[in-house]
């Protein structure tokens, strides 16, 4: 079972992330179980594990979430206009936007105690996240000013966050190293050296495991964008070079691989768009 369910010393609801996990844990069978019988269920397990008044501020709480579910469910669902999709700003702006209507959502349906316990880490990260893309989109900083306004940004994180994040750009650090010495020719001994300088012997065997599979899959990809412009030029109908096109994704890649051909190819197509002159 994923989270937990507890009461304090006090009696009264540990509000916590580990408490929504737990009703997520049982929501989630919802569509397969139906939401009443899943309801029950946690309502069962629930008197088992605490006591009142815990109890009743729980069941409390549970209608809040569910009420909160639905309506946050629907407010993702409405589509955005088609000037926030066609810029970037304007899908920043529309991102924005909507970070902004979910957070005011969840404080119009839970407490400022439950709001921070159940989404803080999540907005904290989301905001900090939303901040750093409006800050790569500036053209009016440097980029040396622009990786000091992100040092300050990340030191605003949780410290928990902050490890992750700063984790996470170390490792983005390296791997902009690692594709460069590839792009150089490098051999895998000078990889596997660059990489010792940071990880451990099995996550340095992993690492290069990884970056070889990728490698032979952009290969396998560059293969196949190039015989795909060769049927596009055989003056095939719509429908026959469709069904090449399938073919040819079939004979290159696995049955795994199709929807990240498919995403490539989607992308490829919308750039080629863009660059299209405006008749």
């Amino acid at each position: 079972m994923d989270g937990e369910l507890k009461a304090d010393s006090a009696g009264n609801l540990q509000l916590n992330l580990a408490l929504r996990d737990y009703l997520d844990y049982f929501l989630s069978a919802a569509d397969q179980a139906g939401l009443e019988a899943v309801v029950e269920a946690m309502l069962a397990d629930a008197r088992g594990r605490l006591p009142e008044p815990a109890l009743g501020q729980f069941i409390g709480l549970l209608g809040d979430y569910m009420d909160y579910k639905r309506a946050s469910l629907a407010l993702l669902q409405q589509p955005l206009s088609t000037a926030q999709q066609s810029t970037p700003d304007g899908q920043l702006v529309a991102l924005q936007r909507a970070f902004e209507q979910l957070a005011e959502l969840r404080r119009a349906h839970f407490s400022s105690a439950a709001a921070e316990a159940l989404f803080g880490a999540e907005e904290a990260y989301g905001r900090y996240t939303l901040d750093n893309l409006a800050l790569m989109a500036r053209t009016d900083l440097s980029e040396h000013a622009k990786a000091q306004a992100q040092e300050r940004l990340r030191a605003q994180l949780p410290e928990a966050m902050r490890a992750s994040e700063e984790r996470q750009a170390q490792a983005q650090a390296l791997q902009v190293q690692t594709d460069k010495l590839w792009q150089d020719g490098a051999n895998e001994e000078q990889v596997r050296q660059l990489l010792a300088l940071t990880y451990d012997p099995p996550t340095v065997e992993r690492v290069l495991d990884e970056q070889r599979n990728e490698r032979a899959w952009q290969q396998r990809y560059a293969t196949y964008q190039q015989e795909l412009a060769a049927l596009q030029a055989n003056g095939l109908s719509a429908t026959d070079q469709q069904q090449e096109q399938q073919r040819l994704r079939q004979r290159l890649f696995s049955a795994e691989d199709q929807h990240r051909v498919e995403t490539y190819d989607a992308i490829a197509a919308k750039q080629q768009e863009n660059q299209s002159p405006e008749l």
